[in-house]
């Protein structure tokens, strides 16, 4: 006799109860077993010696692992960062045996069970100024709108208002939930635009697109750009600077109660490729979008108004660039939609040996098709029909279920 062995895909309790339901596994052992079969790793960084030990036991007790520095046992270093293993009952019932453990362990345990709750949150969604979005049904198309004569890719096409807004209709026609414009150029080695000049740019263009309808957000980084931009009738402000560059960004979101996009940039698009070595690319990621977060949440900006942006070719490198995609399910723990815009950019163009912006589509679809399997929410793009397509077929390998058997 001979047995067959194969490894199966179960990425969700949801997935688990499809297999089960395949070889007649009893629904009420089903609701029991489901959750087991799905195992999670996390990190938590910054934890003492003797906090690491008693974490390290807990997680053994909790049929889990904890994986930490060889010198903590016997207390030679301060402190190590633990890699916690387990199904979401193990790692839950590690949260709750460190409520009852010294050394501030109680947090500990609290920020597991939040990283667990975002981790299997199934209702996430990004608020603007008066719309609401769900993205857990499907990803979102912002469309790049580029209103500057020196974008990377469209410079100078949709300078004229008139050409502007004929474009923005049509990549509403194709599918994008929101339009992002922009007046100022983020490429690599690029120079601010005086404020005057970038509000001359963008703020006619948004009054016309909120009259008819359309959703817009601001790519910016100015104050006063949005301020003006958000009473023309934005939704949300697109920062890279993640609020950092104009200290009354902050106050200006928060007042018109809009949406805010934060990305992860090192310098300004002037020095910002000179700032591409790092240690732990998604740890430092991570952190700084974390820290955003908690900014933002500081100054009274509803989380749910908030997306984060890892900012794939800002101080990245190509190999980055790609390691951010792959990894990019890691940022999900941050509680927030993640955007991602990899629309045509320099790092494509590297990997498949040279190809001009104009000629790496096929390479951004893939790129975008990759972070869309790894979490992403929000597709930050030039191409709207071809990204919305690649969406929907996305979503579609997604969600499969018993449901769609025998479709065709």
């Amino acid at each position: 006799m001979r047995f067959r062995v194969r490894a199966i895909d179960i990425a969700s309790a949801e997935a688990a109860g499809i297999e089960m339901r395949r070889i007649g596994v009893d629904p009420a052992g089903m609701a029991l077993m489901a959750p087991k079969e799905v195992f999670y790793n996390l990190k938590i960084t910054g934890l003492t010696a003797p906090q690491a030990n008693i974490l390290k036991q807990d997680a053994i007790a909790s049929g889990g692992e904890a994986a930490v520095a060889k010198g903590v046992v016997s207390c030679e270093i301060n402190f190590t960062d633990a890699i916690l293993s387990g199904t979401v009952k193990q790692l839950r019932r590690l949260a709750d045996k460190l409520k009852a453990q010294p050394y501030g362990l109680p947090i500990a345990g609290k920020s597991i069970n939040e990283a667990l709750d975002r981790l299997t949150n199934r209702g996430l969604a990004f608020r603007g100024r008066s719309r609401s979005w769900d993205v857990s049904k499907g990803a979102l198309v912002m469309g790049v709108l580029n209103v500057t004569p020196d974008s990377f890719y469209d410079g100078n096409a949709y300078s004229g208002k008139n050409a502007a807004i004929e474009t923005a209709l049509r990549m509403a026609d194709e599918g994008a939930d929101i339009i992002d414009v922009g007046g100022e150029s983020s490429r690599p080695g690029a120079i601010d635009v005086p404020v005057e000049e970038e509000i001359r740019r963008v703020v006619p263009v948004v009054e016309e697109l909120s009259k008819r309808g359309l959703a817009v957000s601001v790519d910016t980084v100015k104050s006063r750009v949005a301020d003006l931009a958000l009473l023309a009738g934005a939704e949300a402000i697109n920062d890279i600077s993640a609020m950092r560059r104009d200290p009354l960004m902050a106050g200006v979101i928060k007042r018109h109660g809009a949406g805010v996009a934060l990305m992860h940039m090192r310098g300004t698009p002037k020095t910002m490729q000179g700032e591409t070595a790092y240690e732990d690319l998604m740890a430092e990621i991570f952190d700084y979008l974390s820290e955003r977060v908690e900014f933002a949440e500081g100054f009274g900006i509803d989380r749910e108004k908030i997306a984060i942006d890892p900012g794939v070719g800002f101080a990245k490198t190509s190999s980055g660039c790609l390691e951010i995609i792959r990894r990019l399910g890691e940022l999900k723990t941050i509680g927030a939609p993640v955007l991602i815009g990899t629309s045509r950019k320099s790092f494509i163009g590297k990997t498949l040996g040279g190809a001009e912006a104009g000629a790496r589509l096929n390479g951004a679809l893939a790129t975008i098709s990759a972070a869309l399997l790894n979490g992403a929410d929000i597709i930050r793009a030039h191409d709207v029909k071809e990204t919305k397509e690649t969406i929907l077929m996305i979503e579609a390998i997604k969600r499969f279920d018993l449901r769609t058997e025998g479709d065709s």
